[in-house]
Protein backbone atom coordinates (compact mmCIF):
# COMPACT_ATOMS: atom_id res chain seq x y z
CA UNK A 1 0.00 0.00 0.00
CA UNK A 2 1.21 3.39 -1.09
CA UNK A 3 0.86 6.42 1.56
CA UNK A 4 0.84 9.81 0.12
CA UNK A 5 0.48 13.11 1.24
CA UNK A 6 -2.79 15.93 0.91
CA UNK A 7 -3.11 19.19 1.93
CA UNK A 8 -6.76 20.16 2.94
CA UNK A 9 -8.01 23.36 3.98
CA UNK A 10 -9.66 23.20 7.52
CA UNK A 11 -10.74 25.89 10.12
CA UNK A 12 -7.68 26.20 12.71
CA UNK A 13 -10.36 26.38 15.42
CA UNK A 14 -11.92 23.74 14.48
CA UNK A 15 -8.84 21.49 13.67
CA UNK A 16 -7.76 22.36 17.06
CA UNK A 17 -10.82 20.88 18.43
CA UNK A 18 -11.07 17.63 16.51
CA UNK A 19 -7.44 16.90 17.59
CA UNK A 20 -8.19 17.05 21.37
CA UNK A 21 -10.82 15.02 20.63
CA UNK A 22 -8.83 12.68 18.91
CA UNK A 23 -6.15 13.03 21.25
CA UNK A 24 -9.14 12.07 24.26
CA UNK A 25 -9.57 9.04 21.97
CA UNK A 26 -6.15 8.09 21.85
CA UNK A 27 -6.34 8.31 17.84
CA UNK A 28 -3.88 10.99 16.03
CA UNK A 29 -5.54 12.40 13.05
CA UNK A 30 -4.14 10.87 10.39
CA UNK A 31 -5.71 7.72 11.88
CA UNK A 32 -9.40 9.49 12.25
CA UNK A 33 -9.30 10.50 8.93
CA UNK A 34 -8.20 7.21 7.64
CA UNK A 35 -11.03 5.95 9.10
CA UNK A 36 -13.58 8.11 8.12
CA UNK A 37 -12.27 7.89 4.32
CA UNK A 38 -12.19 3.37 4.66
CA UNK A 39 -16.07 3.85 6.04
CA UNK A 40 -17.25 6.24 2.75
CA UNK A 41 -15.19 3.64 0.49
CA UNK A 42 -16.76 0.44 2.51
CA UNK A 43 -20.13 2.04 2.57
CA UNK A 44 -20.14 4.25 -0.49
CA UNK A 45 -21.95 7.28 1.36
CA UNK A 46 -20.73 9.78 4.06
CA UNK A 47 -20.84 7.94 7.26
CA UNK A 48 -23.31 10.56 8.80
CA UNK A 49 -26.39 12.45 7.15
CA UNK A 50 -25.22 16.21 6.20
CA UNK A 51 -27.98 18.56 8.03
CA UNK A 52 -28.03 22.33 7.86
CA UNK A 53 -27.60 23.57 11.57
CA UNK A 54 -29.44 27.32 11.65
CA UNK A 55 -29.22 27.60 15.77
CA UNK A 56 -28.45 25.77 18.75
CA UNK A 57 -31.04 25.28 20.65
CA UNK A 58 -31.24 24.51 24.43
CA UNK A 59 -34.09 22.10 24.86
CA UNK A 60 -35.58 20.92 28.48
CA UNK A 61 -35.45 17.64 29.30
CA UNK A 62 -39.13 17.73 29.42
CA UNK A 63 -39.20 19.03 25.63
CA UNK A 64 -36.55 15.84 25.22
CA UNK A 65 -38.66 13.29 26.53
CA UNK A 66 -41.77 14.78 23.89
CA UNK A 67 -40.43 14.28 21.08
CA UNK A 68 -40.70 11.05 20.27
CA UNK A 69 -44.34 11.02 20.99
CA UNK A 70 -45.03 14.02 18.67
CA UNK A 71 -42.71 12.23 16.36
CA UNK A 72 -44.79 9.28 16.39
CA UNK A 73 -47.94 11.43 15.21
CA UNK A 74 -47.43 12.73 12.34
CA UNK A 75 -49.41 11.75 10.01
CA UNK A 76 -47.24 11.41 7.10
CA UNK A 77 -43.77 10.08 5.66
CA UNK A 78 -42.60 13.68 5.76
CA UNK A 79 -42.94 16.42 7.01
CA UNK A 80 -42.66 18.46 4.34
CA UNK A 81 -45.89 17.07 2.65
CA UNK A 82 -48.00 18.29 5.70
CA UNK A 83 -49.01 21.89 5.26
CA UNK A 84 -48.29 24.64 7.56
CA UNK A 85 -52.17 24.83 8.94
CA UNK A 86 -50.94 21.24 9.92
CA UNK A 87 -47.91 21.72 10.65
CA UNK A 88 -49.05 24.52 13.24
CA UNK A 89 -51.62 22.13 14.90
CA UNK A 90 -48.94 19.21 15.51
CA UNK A 91 -46.50 21.99 17.57
CA UNK A 92 -49.67 23.49 19.13
CA UNK A 93 -49.35 23.85 22.87
CA UNK A 94 -45.67 22.47 22.56
CA UNK A 95 -42.95 24.69 24.29
CA UNK A 96 -39.58 24.38 23.45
Amino acid sequence: MTTIQKTYRIDDDLQQKAEQYFSEMGLTPTVAITMFFKRVVDEKKIPFTPEVITEKVGYSVESKNKLPNLISEIPVENISDMTKTEKANLLDGWEL
